[in-house]
């Protein structure tokens, strides 16, 4: 194989997602790098590569990523950790300067797609929780098609339907948070439904469901349980919404409120830090968001977005994206995390996008704005 090979077209047959999704057939056209310093983005591909590239075209692509000088990343990261991790891939590739973009999932993919079709070209790699868009979006061609040398140290559900252009490299779990010093270890929530009990009228907090599918899967899982309609129940008990799991970490930090539903981005680190925060992941269950990494197809600095995607999947970087990202890491071997549970040991986890096909996400995130009086 030579280097102009590495990238070719593809078509895709019917799979499902979680078991759960079909797709309709797909020929989509993923622009890539050659793997030669110099080569253009933009390429029409026909099948996706089978094989990493050798070490001499790594090597290449590495050289070619120091000429183009930058990576421009949009992520959803803890935004503290996200910066951490930036500075690590810095010392790592000093030639390379790394720019974090963040924003919520919902409004991050939104925000690429539509830079995608008017092309306005800005991000080499995105980093996200996927919706139906990332899917969507790999049949329209955001996504450059192409093997990390480090894939073959994980098992092949990491790489999406095995077309190595997504790559799950993280997995968030739906949470309970409080602040100890509010709150009594004999009140402390435990279920779900605790979330409307009036002790924390005015003192509940959660992310809103039109922000995250994440949110929107464990509603769903609430649905599943029988709970029954918790957007009536939550504003009755004057739920504070707040943006990101950040936003909702602070708050429960500050006091602000005593109690929030959260995705467990931030609570690993803020457990490291001696925040005065405890947690549970009720024993009903939980769901389960998977992150994402790609390369952008029509990235301005591609041999960039692929070093800077291959070093968060090596051993090294999958420890750091886990440290200061507070998310388990799904590369084989890396250490748990330091403050949390294993997600194998959790009581019935559901994925969270299985639970939430688009026409359920609308079903949600209609009837929470309407409870709310929210346009």
């Amino acid at each position: 194989m030579n280097t102009q090979q590495l990238i070719a077209p593809f078509t895709r047959r019917r799979k499902s997602h979680g078991g759960m999704r079909l797709f309709g057939l797909m020929a989509a056209v993923a622009a890539g790098v050659a793997f030669t310093p110099l080569a253009a983005v933009g390429q029409a591909a026909s099948a996706s590569p089978a094989a990493a590239p050798t070490a001499q075209q790594w090597a290449e692509v590495v050289a070619a990523a120091k000429k183009e000088g930058k990576v421009s990343i949009y992520h959803n990261l803890n935004p503290s950790g996200a910066e951490l991790l930036a500075n690590e891939f810095r010392k790592d590739q000093p030639d390379i300067d790394i720019e974090m973009t963040r924003l919520g999932s919902a409004p991050l993919i939104q925000r690429f797609g539509t830079e995608f079709t008017s092309g306005r070209n800005i991000a080499d790699a995105l980093i996200t929780f996927p919706d139906e868009r990332i899917f969507d979006g790999m049949k329209a061609g955001w996504m450059a098609a192409w093997v990390p040398p480090e894939l073959k140290a994980f098992p092949p559900k990491v790489n999406y339907e095995n077309q190595n252009m997504l790559f799950n490299i993280q997995t968030a779990r739906e949470a309970i948070i409080w602040n100890t010093q509010k709150v009594k270890p004999a009140d402390a929530p435990k279920e779900w439904a605790d979330l409307a009990d009036p002790r924390w009228k005015g003192k509940v907090g959660m992310n809103p469901p039109w922000r995250s599918v994440a949110i929107q899967g464990i509603i769903a899982y609430w649905q599943k349980l029988g709970l029954g309609d918790m957007a009536a129940k939550l504003k009755a008990n004057n739920v504070r919404f707040f943006e990101g799991s950040g936003g909702i970490m602070q708050a429960v930090i500050r006091g602000d409120v005593h109690v929030s539903e959260i995705t467990d981005l931030p609570l690993n680190v803020a457990l490291a830090d001696g925040a005065p925060i405890g947690f549970v992941y009720p024993k009903s269950g939980t769901t389960l968001s998977e992150g994402y990494i790609f390369v952008a197809a029509k990235a301005p600095h591609p041999n960039a977005g692929k070093v800077f995607t291959n070093w968060l999947l090596t051993e090294k970087g999958q420890a750091l994206l886990q440290k200061f990202a507070g998310l388990s890491a799904t590369r084989p071997g890396v250490p748990p995390l330091s403050h949390l549970p294993a997600t194998s040991t959790l009581s019935n986890t559901a994925d969270g996008f299985s639970l939430t096909p688009p026409e359920v996400q609308k079903e949600i995130v209609n009837h929470w704005r309407t409870v709310f009086g929210v346009q």
